[in-house]
């Protein structure tokens, strides 16, 4: 195969193999190829390997391999930090040795050398401040900073019911999440990052950020530093005044028009340093994807593990909708088919008392009394055929009911995202998450300092919260006022359901 066609397929397959693994879970492509392909590299390739792996090892071991999975990827394990510290340091080294020994050059200069070292040191202090950092985990004392979290992050009754974390004894606030592997519930939990061994939160999501953004520009800076260096050394050995002579037709063509000849130059003469711009531009290429996803969710309110709860919310009010039109479908086939059945017990009934005499310019002729049992038993066909056609037929009552069963999809509407303030204040709550911590911290003291208050007056004048209602009695107890969760929208769907099942039942 040609050079060439080499590289520029394996470009193009990296970068559909990035667009599938980011993309490929999207509702948008349901039912469709990248859905599938999505599937088959996540789940369908795993799937073949147990299985496999069980007809040829047996049970011990299958329960082996569960054994490593567990250990890699539902316990704190360090193999991806080890993995990305050597590739780091591995890959500046052949970079040096492969690259930066070609400078100074008529494209590129020495100064290089110490931009490219300063943006390799930043991503490595920025990886070990990643590690290290804490995502914001909750605990259970002192009980104020558990209620300014609560203060911070309301329940909003839809992907976040009141919930208690059985592990860690406590309430859970919205917008948190247990996470099996760090053993702690991680308050605005976005996800867990193997690569830091480290869930991404409250806390540190800035710093994560800061992470993506150094590497980004690590590996951006890099795969263009070294497009001018492999440039400026075709320059020097006058690759770009070469000319190339076709002896078939006598044509004359300069080399740098035939990019297929440079590239095939560049990787007989440098190969490692063909290798690693490779390897650098398709790691700009995922960094960057994923780098826009966090600045996306960032603009609409939203974490990764937010994305999966509305996504599987969504589905659930999609699937109780389609229920619900299903039944209604059911309940107005039976009212029709009912009223039809009268309608043509009428018809008996009144054919049944009309005279005789009115048959007989049937019988005088047999051709006219075939046609009329033809259109009889084709008007009984139509209607049958009708009942039992989706779309319909011509018969009475058939294109009436495929008229009615073919509805559009139903429509949910999705509530409202309350934790979406705005694009500024989502940036700068993740900029300065001690500012807003502090703030919901203050408003907690003060709340109970006014609720003692408040009890310090009714000891003398009265106690009116005992026989007040919930809301106020727990602002009397110096905590927020609880605000009944919001009703779902399912209670809604499940009352039209049953609405409409006892209206079929009668």
């Amino acid at each position: 195969m040609d050079i060439f066609v080499f590289t520029i397929a394996y470009l193009s397959a990296t970068a559909f193999f990035i667009f599938i693994l980011l993309f490929g879970e999207s509702p948008v492509f349901n039912g469709t190829p990248v859905a599938w392909l999505h599937w088959l590299v996540t789940t369908g390739i795993c799937n073949v390997l147990e299985f496999l792996l069980l007809r040829v090892c047996g049970a011990r071991g299958s329960r082996a391999v569960d054994s490593c999975i567990t250990a890699c990827c539902e316990r704190p394990n360090p193999a991806l930090q080890v993995a990305y510290v050597v590739m780091v340091v591995g890959g500046f080294v052949v970079y040096w040795t492969s690259l930066f020994v070609l400078l100074p050059n008529s494209w590129a200069d020495e100064g290089h050398i110490l931009a490219g070292s300063a943006s390799v040191i930043a991503s490595l202090a920025l990886f070990v401040a990643a590690s290290l950092s804490d995502p914001g985990t909750v605990r259970p004392h002192p009980p104020g900073d558990l209620a300014a979290w609560h203060r911070l992050y309301p329940l909003d009754g839809a992907i976040f019911p009141a919930k208690e974390c059985s592990t860690c004894r406590l309430m859970r606030p919205a917008r948190s999440k247990h996470c099996r592997v760090c053993n702690r519930c991680v308050a605005r939990h976005d996800h867990h990052c193997q690569w830091i061994n480290n869930c991404v939160g409250f806390n540190n999501l800035r710093v994560f950020l800061a992470f993506l953004i150094a590497n980004v520009a690590m590996c951006g800076y890099g795969t263009v530093l070294a497009v001018l260096i492999l440039g400026g050394e075709m320059e020097q050995r006058g690759m770009f005044s070469m000319r190339l002579i076709n002896y078939r037709t006598g044509e004359v063509r300069p080399l740098w028009k035939t990019p297929r000849r440079l590239v095939e130059w560049l990787v007989v003469f440098h190969p490692v340093g063909v290798a690693m711009t490779l390897f650098m531009a398709v790691a700009t290429l995922l960094l960057t994807f994923f780098l826009w996803y966090q600045i996306y969710l960032l603009m609409i309110g939203r974490t990764q593990y937010e994305v999966f709860k509305w996504r599987e919310f969504h589905h659930a009010l999609l699937e109780m909708a389609e229920h619900q039109v299903e039944v209604e479908a059911e309940v107005e086939a039976e009212v029709e088919e009912r009223g039809r059945s009268e309608r043509e017990a009428v018809q008996v009934a009144a054919t049944a008392t009309e005279p005789d005499v009115a048959a007989k310019p049937v019988r005088e002729s047999d051709g006219g009394s075939r046609q009329e049992a033809k259109a009889t038993e084709d008007g009984r066909w139509r209607r049958v055929c009708g009942l039992l056609s989706c779309s319909g037929g011509q018969g009475g009552g058939g294109t009436r009911s495929g008229r009615r069963r073919r509805v559009s999809p139903p429509q949910v509407v999705l509530p409202p995202n309350i934790y979406n303030r705005g694009f500024w204040t989502n940036t700068w709550e993740v900029l300065l998450p001690e500012v807003y911590f502090q703030r919901a911290r203050t408003a907690v003291v003060r709340g109970n300092a006014v609720g003692m208050g408040a009890a310090t007056s009714d000891t003398h004048g009265g106690s009116a919260c005992g026989s007040g209602t919930g809301s106020s009695r727990a602002a009397c107890s110096g905590g927020a006022p609880q605000v009944p969760a919001s009703k779902s929208v399912q209670q809604g769907s499940a009352a039209r359901v049953k609405s409409t099942e006892a209206k079929k039942r009668q």
